[in-house]
């Protein structure tokens, strides 16, 4: 197993439920400008950043996603500024450039404290 990518989340924005409930997650390091808070996760900078791909795999806290498309742009800003859209649907073609799309399973609680990782296995 290969991390590509860590953050431990710092504040969860006012607007996150709404995004979970449309199964989405919006995550940024956690010096991003503060109109990004309240629609995002915030998370600490990751050490490594390392390009995530198809086949990859989010883990959440345990819980384990399979990467199953990634936008264009997608691990630009992942490795720039911590930031990419998870859009948990299953669909095997991005739907936009900054997005990372996943298996199709229900979004654990995010909490403080909770560990954002991709890894190679």
């Amino acid at each position: 197993m290969r991390g590509l990518f860590e953050g431990k989340v710092t504040k969860i924005g006012d607007m996150v439920p709404d995004f979970i409930q449309a199964a989405t997650l919006i995550i940024f390091n956690n010096d991003v400008p503060e109109e990004l808070h309240d629609m995002a996760v915030l998370h600490t900078k990751s050490a490594a950043t390392e390009t995530v791909q198809t086949g990859d795999v989010l883990l959440i806290d345990d819980q384990a996603f399979r990467v199953t498309s990634v936008g264009d742009k997608a691990n630009e800003t992942l490795k720039d500024i911590g930031h990419c859209t998870i859009k948990f649907d299953g669909s095997s073609s991005p739907e936009l450039p900054g997005i990372i799309h996943v298996e199709q399973k229900e979004i654990p609680q995010i909490q403080l404290d909770t560990v954002l990782k991709f890894i190679r296995e």
